[in-house]
């Protein structure tokens, strides 16, 4: 249907093809032989030319590099106009000079006359935002009616203009096109075609990363929320590239831009670290921390692509300039010995069921979220709801008035009131997620550290906690091993390239007697698991009776620090009201306040009492 309707227009216009494409491309003749206007493939400008008219095939064709024009061609490849305007239109009237397209066309060309060079004004303005007289040479930017104006081509041709005015606050929209613009990607006229190409969204991002030493970089023209049009227009040049390296702005949009890539191009868009971002987009990075900055965000894209550093673009700077958050777990001797749960590394919590790993899980992720992190929570089994209400408790604390007690058969359990419930919305608001395998049609491993990755890359999640192992690694005993040292090593990468905190919950193996101190050796699987570990963590339940009357219900050491030499072990209380386990220092109980709804500083410690409201 669409190669009809193609061949349907090159016969209707015939030889007259040659003079409208010629006239429109401003083909420079010799002879009988035109220059290509390909300039990706001519980078000297077809000095001796290559390309000629094809009378019988009714299309321009170079010898060079293989080109093909025809009249359909011209108006989508080169001029930017989508399929149906142009069946739409040269089909429809009889005279191309009495189509809506060519009108368009011919007014743009009219506008872009009133393009002139670049003034003093709009230059001093661009320099406020770090871009050099160099820069704004190789992009020719222009200016429209005191306006600055971005030129936006098609191989050689000018289709389209976006301006502003030079100002900080220019007013809205920022920016504009001129009449009969049909812009494309900014800057693709110096583009070599290559393995790699770096996509953001403004224009002036898109100089600085120029200027910045990535010259092979393209903004979207419509802007972050308007890309499936573009990627439709572009999707053939898109594809000649290996790698797209995202840099979109730290913000919704942004983040919509991420999610709009990696959904149509897979693992072949690399995603930077927003965690390295300061400020909310490129330039505003480059205005105060200069080039340095931009190159580690642009190489934070590349080491996920093979974990490769190049060390003249990331020397090392030292130990503080590792990135991104630092969670702590509550409990101040664990929290001092490991240095909180730092970005990057992965944690293994084990411990018998119900021996009170679920708990230390349930405390670390609420003190991630009270520290306002990201947390997103993978479980095998349980039930969310019921996750959901006891961390509640342990956040909202003893005081009864807070609650509703409901009975659910034979047993009655305390259900936030709903002004509660609705002041704990919004301390999680956006800083929670669940996923639960068991109602999921995501079954293979393959398939869940995929989704895991994607949840990772597009929302920057701070800490993702696994529980449990097994419940996750649905896999034949056969294979079991071999599946869970790929998860673990997967999980290691995932915690590395994307700057995030992996916890992963797995129990002890038969050898282990409960209520016994637990070792490495006794986790259950392969010991890829413990060997790959940046942290491990050990939970066990107190049975003595003479322990349990002075208060200890258990205790909580580290098996592994990786960093550290610090392998501290505390005796802990279990606070049956919060649901907490609560350090236990020099016989005192050291309890811990969230910030839901108290005026309270974050991590203020206190000792328990009897009359303590929380």
């Amino acid at each position: 249907m669409i190669l009809d309707q193609i061949q349907e227009i090159k016969e209707k216009y015939g030889q007259q093809a040659e003079d409208i494409i010629a006239n429109g491309l401003g083909l420079i003749k010799k002879g009988k032989k035109y220059r290509c206007p390909n300039t990706f493939a001519h980078r000297n400008g077809d000095r001796d030319p290559s390309m000629s008219w094809d009378p019988k095939a009714l299309q321009f064709y170079c010898f060079g590099c293989g080109m093909k024009i025809d009249l359909y061609g011209y108006y989508r490849e080169h001029l930017n106009y989508t399929h149906q305007e142009i069946v739409r239109e040269l089909l429809g009237e009889t005279d191309y000079k009495n189509t809506s397209i060519q009108k368009n066309r011919d007014t743009f060309v009219e506008e872009a006359k009133k393009v002139g060079p670049i003034t003093k004004e709009c230059i001093d303005y661009i320099k406020l935002r770090g871009i050099t007289e160099e820069t704004i040479k190789k992009f020719n930017l222009g200016t429209y009616e005191g306006h600055i104006a971005f030129p936006y081509y098609k191989y050689e041709v000018p289709i389209g203009y976006k301006i502003r005015k030079p100002l900080k606050n220019p007013g809205k929209p920022k920016m504009r096109s001129i009449t009969g613009s049909k812009p494309y990607l900014y800057n693709i006229q110096n583009i070599e075609l290559g393995s790699e190409l770096i996509i953001c969204e403004g224009e002036f991002d898109c100089m600085i990363i120029d200027q910045c030493g990535y010259p092979n970089v393209v903004s979207v023209g419509a802007g972050a929320n308007s890309l499936s049009s573009m990627v439709e227009q572009a999707r053939e040049f898109l594809d000649k590239f290996e790698i797209l390296i995202i840099v979109s702005d730290n913000d919704e949009a942004g983040q919509n831009m991420d999610q709009f890539f990696v959904e149509e191009f897979g693992d072949k868009a690399k995603l930077i670290d927003k965690k390295l971002y300061k400020r909310k987009d490129i330039n505003e990075e480059y205005i105060l921390y200069g080039k340095d900055k931009i190159v580690e965000i642009i190489e934070s894209a590349r080491f996920k692509i093979e974990g490769r550093r190049d060390l003249e673009k990331q020397p090392y700077k030292g130990l503080n300039s590792k990135t991104g958050n630092y969670i702590p777990t509550g409990l101040p001797t664990i929290d001092y010995g490991l240095n909180d749960l730092a970005p990057g590394c992965t944690t293994l919590i084990t411990g018998r069921s119900n021996g009170g790993k679920s708990t230390l899980v349930r405390q670390v992720i609420a003190n991630a979220i009270d520290k306002g992190n990201k947390v997103y929570l993978m479980s095998g089994e349980g039930d969310p709801d019921i996750f959901l209400n006891e961390m509640y408790q342990s956040i909202v604390g003893r005081n009864e008035q807070y609650y509703n007690k409901i009975k659910i058969n034979k047993r009655t359990r305390k259900e936030p009131k709903k002004d509660i419930l609705e002041k704990l919305k919004k301390w999680h608001y956006k800083k929670l997620v669940m996923f639960n395998k068991g109602d999921s049609k995501l079954k293979t491993i393959e398939q869940l550290t995929s989704m895991l990755e994607l949840e990772i890359k597009i929302n920057n999640y701070n800490l993702v906690v696994i529980d449990n192992l097994m419940s996750i690694l649905s896999v034949q005993a056969s294979e079991k091993y071999e599946q869970q040292a790929d998860f673990m090593q997967r999980l290691c990468d995932l915690a590395r390239a994307y700057n995030t905190h992996i916890i992963l919950v797995l129990h002890p193996n038969k050898t282990y007697r409960k209520g016994a101190e637990l070792d490495m050796e006794q986790i259950s699987g392969t010991s890829d698991l413990y060997n790959k570990a940046d942290n491990i963590i050990s939970v066990v339940r107190e049975y003595e009776a003479e322990k349990i009357n002075e208060g200890i219900n258990g205790r909580i050491e580290v098996l592994k620090n990786r960093y550290f030499s610090d392998l501290p072990k505390i005796d802990v209380h279990f606070d049956s009201e919060t649901g907490l386990l609560l350090e236990i220092q020099d016989g005192e109980i050291v309890g811990y306040c969230f910030n839901w709804d108290k005026d309270i500083p974050k991590g203020f410690q206190l000792t328990v009492t009897d009359d303590c409201p929380f």
